[in-house]
């Protein structure tokens, strides 16, 4: 004799599943949801140790420049050469650092701020003291 099963475990789903598949399913939003900015801090990152590579293989490479030096001239040409690409590898470098927290950023932040302001309340309120103030004043000059 067979077993009638229910409806739930014909099509192959337990009453779990569906609490499963709406907790996956909000990892999943979540996910999607912080995708750009986690996108941007990989991109400031890769960009970063990009410049700190860049820069060690300048430094590295001084002695041997320095080597070749023959006149006082050389070694400055050679070191006006170095800091001329450090400033440029620096220019370069936060400029794509800021462009990838920009588009990492300014939606969420964007979207945060006009909430709040559309949202903000003052819930501190302090009453009028003007007429009291200038009570106070005229009972310190007849004091005086």
């Amino acid at each position: 004799m067979v077993a009638h099963a229910s409806n739930s475990h014909a099509n192959g789903k337990s009453p779990a599943h569906s609490a499963f598949q709406m907790y996956f399913g909000g990892l999943e939003a979540f996910g999607q949801a912080y995708d750009p900015f986690l996108k941007g801090l990989a991109r400031t990152q890769l960009e970063m140790l990009g410049f700190f590579n860049r820069r060690a293989q300048a430094y590295m490479q001084i002695p041997a420049r320095a080597a070749q030096c023959r006149t006082p001239q050389d070694l400055m040409a050679v070191q006006t050469q170095f800091w001329r690409s450090a400033y440029e590898d620096y220019t370069e470098s936060v400029g794509r650092v800021t462009n990838a927290l920009a588009a990492a950023g300014l939606p969420n932040f964007a979207a945060i701020s006009e909430e709040a302001l559309h949202n903000a309340h003052d819930y501190i309120a302090f009453p009028e003291t003007k007429d009291q103030a200038g009570s106070n004043r005229a009972r310190d000059r007849k004091a005086a």
